[in-house]
């Protein structure tokens, strides 16, 4: 339940416009640099905590925690918007 609250709130805190006007029409390098950015920030705390407790924790979290997101952003209505 803690992973579930910390990604919707990290999902809110972050604004995607600047990775769009980055990247321009390159959607996809945008909706990589708008996922990574959340999936680090949810990544953190955990890091954080479990750091020198659980081994690799540092290094397996962060990709651990992007499938975490995945479910819950779409569920939420995060998803992309595809035009045919």
């Amino acid at each position: 339940m803690t992973t579930a609250i910390i990604t919707v709130g990290t999902i809110d805190t972050v604004d995607p416009t600047r990775y769009f006007v980055k990247h321009g029409e390159n959607m996809r390098a945008a909706v990589k640099g708008y996922l990574d950015e959340v999936t680090t920030l949810a990544a953190v705390p955990v890091i954080e905590k479990y750091r020198g407790v659980l081994a690799a924790a540092d290094l397996f979290t962060k990709s651990t925690t992007f499938w975490v997101i995945e479910p819950i952003r779409l569920d939420l209505g995060y998803g992309s918007q595809v035009h045919p």
